[in-house]
């Protein structure tokens, strides 16, 4: 008797080593819903990345097209610039700058959109008041 006892305890697990073998070569199962979740979240983020693609793209182009109507439509500055001597340290050096090579910052557009903003013309606008200095 306790041979056959033996005997079953062995076969049991047997069974038992043959059923976990099968369990770990199983695959997982890909549900509908899983597949559909993964390919709505693949779109959501390709429509993510093409908008915001798009999106600088407009603004590249709105940038240009300002910078095309500050250069060629002729919108010159035609006040003077501050004195330097109004101002100290990296600011003075700046409108020193501004004062000596006007008809190249006549020619640039402004990228902090005081021409939106305040009314100015291009970057030596900023030059011809405070603006440049805050």
């Amino acid at each position: 008797m306790a041979k056959k006892k033996n005997h079953r305890k062995t076969k049991k697990r047997a069974t038992r080593a043959k059923h976990e073998a099968r369990q770990l070569k199983k695959k997982p199962k890909i549900t509908t819903f899983s597949l559909i979740a993964f390919l709505v979240g693949g779109i959501l983020v390709l429509g993510g990345v093409y908008f915001r693609y798009h999106e600088e793209k407009s603004t590249t182009q709105t940038s240009k097209t300002s910078i095309l109507k500050t250069t060629h439509i002729g919108l010159q500055e035609d006040r003077p610039t501050l004195s330097p001597l109004r101002f100290s340290g990296t600011f003075r050096m700046a409108y020193e700058v501004a004062r000596a090579i006007p008809e190249v910052l006549d020619q640039l557009y402004c990228y902090c959109r005081c021409q939106e903003n305040m009314g100015h013309k291009n970057l030596l606008s900023c030059y011809v008041d405070t603006h440049a200095s805050t």
